[in-house]
């Protein structure tokens, strides 16, 4: 909130403004209606408090024209300090209003923008829901409750203190009694209070996992009624469903008990104020007439409002707190991709892995990689899953850094340059096909500036796709549906081809790009791939020998380290772990 200061402190002046017509109003009604029907003489300097002394030359011009026309011109008097009075309250709702806002557009962008920047390790370890709910409900929650009290806090604080103020000009005795019930207050307040922060994260918790479960639930449809596990599945969202349920009933019963006592706290100080300033009255103790103890009553009235939102406030910043720790566990969250350095890379030539290895948690991934991939070459990875293959790609793409060794480029190393400028001379194409619930154009020109009709164009015809796009109702410009869910899985994969080489990358990698696809649609993707890989350097994991046996060499990995590499031929004659992949019928020469 600190960016809007300024907003705030107009937010101030309107609440005190807004505060100090309603005051004005309760001040001014008892002096009035005693001078009008007692018809005392207006003497200056006689009113009994501030307001009614300022406002006493008004009375008597009003009186002085009659008791009719005196009630019509107070009545009008009336009317405009309290359109004054929600004149101010409404300016001050916008102002307030507008900071909350775009203190929630604030945090969203900052917990996107920090989600960017993650690594990729970090999503892998967490629940999909649970960040997802940080983005929705526990912001939700911060909105309606942190700053929501913030809002709360700072009118009703305005308002106690103004009042206050007033009562203690009035009769500070009287107003003794007031000051010393409000530590009885606060102390009854604050023990409903003391868990809420400890209950409401939980309960973000549990409404993260059951997100989780919900976007799995849905996601994996299909496997759920496969294996007739629609019971089981229902079972489990129930029970953790009613886990949640019951954590968020009992921390809505401490919120809303702490309404009921106030309200209850409250109508007992205002019996003994009356008892009290009564019986002062009737013995004629100090200054409190009849009509001062009216307005004093009044006043005091208005001030139960603000104090009983000030008691509910800590309840709701208790509650608050579970959402805020949350955010900010999130955001203060160390695990960002580096930078890189700050050479940007125009083109790239050779690449090489010298002694790489890569360590993940306890376990050794890669093992001191050796691997060159010159300009124009095309390089394949083959090997068992578990292998070693994708973490390979990844530490080439730099979404993982080498523990050991280093990658070079043209003989540098490649943490001089920026990871952007790196990635922007890369185009990758992966087993599961990445779309966005968006046009056909947009999804190949993803992430480019200024790429023009005729260049998505050419790429979807390089990536065998142009064909079925122009066939489709709206061209280029049909929507695919969520992850491409209104294309077959053929047409999904080549326009990811498209969208790889529509920048004209350098180095192309293709992570078994064509695994999960039938013999039909892999005709059709490799006809596209292999206009794609024609003058650039590629990259290609595979489990299908069939689709590198063109490489210039073939590196064969086994548990994090390279066992084998050479031509198709060379490693088949050879008689290792190659020849026994190809005898068991998962490629051929």
């Amino acid at each position: 909130m600190r960016p809007y200061g300024a907003r705030l402190a107009l937010y101030g002046v309107f609440v005190v403004l807004s505060t100090a017509f309603v005051m004005a109003t309760a001040l001014s009604v008892t002096d009035f209606l005693k001078l009008l029907f007692e018809g005392e003489e207006v003497l200056p300097g006689s009113g009994s408090n501030l307001i009614s002394r300022w406002l006493e030359g008004l009375y008597g011009w009003m009186i002085g024209y009659g008791k009719q026309s005196a009630l019509w011109l107070f009545s009008l008097l009336v009317l405009a300090l309290y359109g004054s009075k929600n004149l101010f309250g409404y300016l001050s709702a916008v102002v307030i209003g507008k900071v909350r806002s775009r203190v929630v557009r604030d945090i969203r962008r900052d917990l996107f923008g920090k989600s960017m920047k993650l690594k990729r390790g970090y999503f892998s370890e967490q629940k999909e829901g649970d960040i997802l709910s940080r983005f929705g409900g526990d912001v939700t929650e911060y909105d309606e409750n942190v700053l929501g009290a913030l809002q709360t806090l700072v009118s009703s604080a305005v308002g106690l203190v103004m009042y206050l103020a007033m009562l203690l000009y009035l009769d500070y005795r009287l107003t003794g009694v007031v000051l010393a019930s409000i530590p009885l207050v606060a102390f009854v307040i604050s023990g409903l209070s003391r868990r809420l922060k400890k209950k409401s994260k939980s309960v973000q918790e549990k409404n993260g996992y059951l997100l989780s479960l919900t976007e799995e639930a849905i996601s994996g449809l299909r496997i759920i009624k496969a294996y007739n596990a629609i019971d089981f599945s229902n079972r489990r969202f129930r029970a953790v469903n009613a886990v949640y349920s019951k954590e968020r009933i009992g921390m809505f019963r401490r919120i809303y008990a702490a309404s009921p006592i106030s309200d209850f706290l409250g109508n007992t100080i205002v019996v003994a104020v009356l008892v009290v300033g009564a019986m002062m009255v009737v013995g004629g103790e100090g200054r409190l007439s009849a009509e001062l103890f009216v307005s004093y009553i009044m006043l005091f009235v208005l001030m139960l409002p603000p104090a009983k939102n000030l008691s509910t406030v800590v309840a709701q910043i208790k509650r608050g707190k579970g959402c805020v720790a949350r955010l900010e566990e999130f955001l203060s969250n160390d695990q960002e991709e580096p930078l890189g350095g700050s050479a940007s890379l125009e083109r790239m030539g050779d690449v090489e892995m010298r002694g790489v290895g890569f360590t993940y948690g306890e376990g050794k991934v890669l093992n001191n990689i050796d691997l060159s991939i010159k300009k124009g070459s095309m390089v394949a990875l083959v090997g068992a899953s578990g292998s070693g293959k994708t973490t390979l790609a990844n530490i080439l793409l730099r979404f993982y850094e080498p523990t050991e060794g280093s990658v070079m480029v043209d003989g540098r190393d490649v943490a001089d340059y920026s990871v952007a400028s790196w990635r922007s001379r890369i185009g990758v194409v992966t087993q599961e096909p990445a779309l966005f619930n968006d046009s056909i154009f947009n999804n190949i020109a993803f992430g480019l500036e200024g790429v023009t009709p005729e260049q998505v164009e050419q790429a979807a015809k390089i990536a065998n796709a142009h064909d079925f796009i122009s066939e489709m109702e709206g061209g280029y410009g049909s929507i695919v549906g969520d992850g491409g869910s209104l294309l077959s899985g053929g047409q999904r994969q080549r326009i990811c081809i498209a969208r790889a080489i529509v920048g004209n990358p350098d180095l192309l990698v293709l992570d078994e790009a064509t695994s999960a696809l039938d013999t039909e649609a892999e005709r059709c993707v490799q006809q596209g791939l292999e206009q794609a890989m024609k003058g650039r350097t590629v990259l290609v994991i595979a489990h299908r020998l069939s689709t590198v046996r063109n490489a210039d060499e073939i590196v064969v990995l086994d548990k994090g380290e390279i066992v084998e590499r050479g031509t198709a031929k060379e490693l088949y004659e050879a008689g290792g772990i190659y020849r026994k992949m190809v005898d068991r019928g998962e490629g051929t020469l």
